[in-house]
């Protein structure tokens, strides 16, 4: 590989051939070494798991053939019972046993990336200090032979060069010199190539890592964190931290290394279940899904902000994803797309937030008007007993809880005077000719139904008066002009209103109303509480209201928070519509810490400025990765599907393995794919119009907003025309589908061409 060579070369110029080698055989001696303990190590990891795994089969074959929990035997029920707990014991140790192997064989791949020589003040010699994904102990001395990439020791691999160097330990700061750094290329158990280095990750090394095709699943960067992301990775201070950068630049990796070093750091109080992912869609946590484990942290739960949604409404609700609301938005004219955009921009308003809340205050006010409750004639509470219940005793909690408080209180009176009633009522009956002959039983029954009889009216008002509606008001706040104008004052509800109101009568919440119902049900009803989650990461957050998390804070009360993202991608109409330059602006009210990542790693140089000049400024820096210019090609009318399928090919025959034609609809993308199928590509190409779908290798027909965080060899872009795109939301649209590609990019029109590419110095494309 070309980087042994450069080793060797820059080596020479220091101490000539004979050190190389002789440097180059210590350093694979050393990795012969540390490859003979992991394999002492996995053999008897494995060796014990199988022991486990074979105990296991004997338990439960013991609870199947000598314990029959039919049995009335005592002892027999007791052994099964010890046998149970005995099994889920072993259970919990075989899920630790097997995960260490999993951490073995993952060293077996590449047990480590990188070195540092340490020389810590006050020491009478240099430490190596190896660095991988995870820790090897020598058993014989205790000391590691590998560094996990997350310990304290390993953050001067990604923050200093040679020279002066410290890091934060359990005991405090250590502080000394970095006398070596270097990096490694271990492949089938060899040394391909080592490099010393300075100050960065190399270039050459990061080059030769995002040079290659893309993945189907996103890769760890524990190999080429840089520092600006290592100090977002261990940032532990901050319970609220903003991670923004350009596309490209790292964030979700970020995030999710993130997830790993708290979960290393704070294993003692945070498990994968304290910790909760949010994605902007299936597809993209099918793309995430490999970091974690591959970092050797399994089983932290990802869900939609949909699906959140859902759960929130006890799954009485369907809710209007965000690409069918996109799709619904980008298939009407420019008038109707305005008002859809207005629409949803003022539900997610701080105006409307206000609205809201007058709306809480007034249902509140309806909610405290009680009147007294009677059983026939017994008073079973009074009103200004309940007025001073809802306003002293429980004016802490929402409305709902406190109705259910005053109702339980009414029931707690009734009670005995119900049993009272009915065994006066039995004795009454026994008395009675009619059921003079009749069982216990029947006579017992009799007296219920007529105790329940006359119980029936309190019992409706229990069921009718103490129950608040979130979405009832929701609904009415639309329907009823004075209630409008009592909670709104002169503002004016927005147009398309009765679009709501449908929705809500097919059993549907829509895109822009779930956000306003999310915070009203909450406020009026109570927010369903999941105190056990530590941290909550939100990816793609620009596409995220402030109302909306708001509504995570409240029901994730203990979390530490981590959002990324990037305003310029914001296809959600509140944050582009808001006018803000960067999301910090944007959600003031959570009080965030703001790391800013202004390198992308993603695309070749001339993607990186062509995408760039498409916002009309500069999005940051780009490593001086070359490749071809973006390439804008002019179709015949009617030829636009040729000249794709020509685009593909010659992007395949190049030897890139994910290729991705993105247009703007879903239609467009059914019409594409259909006629695409009738070409010779090579290979069958694959429709990806639904948010479960699955990010595969090969041929992809997608569009703009199903792309969006994920990343291609090559894009085509289906139709750059004017009428495509010529509206100002569809720049952020443009950018976001060509910001996918890595190494090549290629633009296919009609007509007239877009003006945000029009627009361009000629220089950062070639037309064809």
């Amino acid at each position: 590989m070309q980087c042994t060579w450069l080793l060797w070369a820059r080596q020479q110029l220091c101490g000539g051939d004979f050190l190389d080698k002789k440097e180059f055989e210590r350093e694979q001696a050393w990795l012969n070494q540390v490859y003979r303990e992991i394999d002492k190590q996995l053999a008897a990891q494995e060796a014990k798991v199988r022991e486990f795994y074979e105990e296991m089969r004997s338990i439960r074959r013991s609870l199947s053939e000598e314990h029959g929990v039919s049995s009335a035997s005592d002892k027999r029920l007791m052994d099964a019972a010890q046998r149970i707990a005995e099994l889920r014991q072993g259970a919990a140790e075989f899920g630790i046993e097997h995960r260490l192997v999993k951490q073995l064989r993952a060293l077996e791949r590449t047990p480590y990336f990188g070195r540092i020589d340490f020389w810590e003040e006050g020491a009478d010699r240099a430490e190596s200090i190896y660095i991988g994904v995870h820790s090897l102990l020598n058993p014989a001395t205790g000391w590691p032979m590998i560094y996990d990439w997350r310990a304290p020791i390993s953050s001067m691999f990604y923050d200093f060069g040679l020279g002066e160097a410290h890091y934060v330990g359990p005991g405090g700061v250590y502080k000394g010199k970095i006398t070596v750094k270097r990096q490694y290329g271990i492949k089938n158990r060899k040394l391909i190539y080592m490099f010393d280095n300075e100050l960065k990750i190399d270039d050459e090394i990061l080059q030769e890592t995002l040079g290659r095709n893309a993945s189907v699943k996103m890769r760890t960067i524990v190999n080429t964190i840089q520092r600006e992301q290592n100090q977002a990775i261990r940032n532990d201070r901050d319970a609220r931290l903003l991670v923004e950068g350009a596309a490209g630049s790292g964030k979700t990796s970020v995030a999710l290394h993130r997830v790993a070093y708290m979960l290393y750091k704070y294993r003692d109080t945070i498990q994968p279940e304290n910790i909760l992912v949010f994605s902007p869609n299936r597809i993209f946590s099918d793309y995430i899904s490999q970091v974690l484990p591959d970092l050797g942290e399994e089983n932290v739960p990802q869900l939609t902000f949909r699906e959140f949604a859902e759960a929130f409404f006890d799954w009485q609700w369907d809710v209007e994803t965000q690409v069918a609301y996109l799709e619904q938005l980008l298939q009407r004219d420019e008038q109707g797309r305005k008002q859809l955009l207005a629409s949803c921009s003022f539900k997610c308003s701080p105006g409307f937030r206000l609205v809201l809340d007058r709306l809480i205050d007034l249902v509140s006010t309806e909610a405290a008007r009680f009147e007294d409750v009677y059983f026939g004639k017994k008073l079973l509470i009074s009103a200004q007993e309940q007025e001073r219940m809802f306003a002293e005793n429980w004016s802490y909690l929402p409305v709902q809880k406190r109705l259910l408080k005053i109702r339980q209180r009414i029931m707690h009176v009734l009670r005995p005077l119900k049993k009272r009633r009915i065994r006066a009522a039995f004795h009454a009956l026994c008395q009675e000719e009619a059921f003079e002959h009749e069982t216990w039983w029947t006579v017992a029954r009799e007296a219920v139904r007529r105790v329940r009889s006359n119980l029936e009216p309190v019992l409706s008002l229990l069921k009718n008066r103490y129950q608040v509606d979130s979405i009832a008001w929701y609904r009415r706040l639309w329907q009823d002009s004075a209630l409008w104008s009592e909670v709104a004052g002169q503002l004016c509800p927005p147009v398309g209103a009765g679009e709501s109101l449908r929705s809500l009568d097919r059993g549907v919440i829509s895109f822009e109303d779930v956000v306003p119902l999310l915070y009203l049900k909450g406020e009026l009803e109570g927010y369903p509480l999941r105190r056990g989650i530590l941290h909550v990461v939100v990816d793609e957050v620009q596409d995220y209201a402030p109302l909306q998390l708001y509504v995570l804070t409240k029901t994730f009360p203990q979390a530490r928070y981590t959002l990324v993202g990037d305003v310029s991608q914001s296809l959600h109409p509140y944050v582009w519509g808001s006018g803000v330059e960067g999301l910090e602006a944007l959600f003031t009210d959570l009080d965030l810490a703001t790391v800013r990542l202004n390198r992308s790693y993603r695309s070749t140089e001339e993607i990186f400025r062509f995408c760039s000049a498409l916002l009309g400024g500069s999005r940051g820096e780009t490593l001086l990765r070359r490749g071809r210019k973006p390439a804008v090609h002019r179709a015949h009318p009617g030829q636009e599907t040729g000249l794709i399928a020509e685009l593909v090919q010659a992007n395949l025959q190049a030897g890139y393995e994910t290729v991705a034609v993105v247009a703007k609809t879903v239609q467009e993308c059914q019409e594409i794919h259909a006629a695409l199928r009738g070409q010779e590509l090579g290979l069958e190409p694959s429709l990806l119009i639904r948010e479960t779908g699955q990010f595969q290798k090969g041929v992809l027909v997608l569009p703009v907003f199903l792309a969006k965080g994920l990343e291609f060899d090559a894009v085509v872009i289906a139709d750059a025309s004017a009428s495509s795109f010529g509206a100002d939301y569809d720049r952020r649209l443009l950018y976001v589908a060509c910001s996918r590609a890595l190494h090549n990019l290629d633009l296919v029109y009609s007509g007239e061409l877009s003006p945000f590419v029009a627009d361009l110095p000629p220089e950062l494309y070639v037309l064809e």
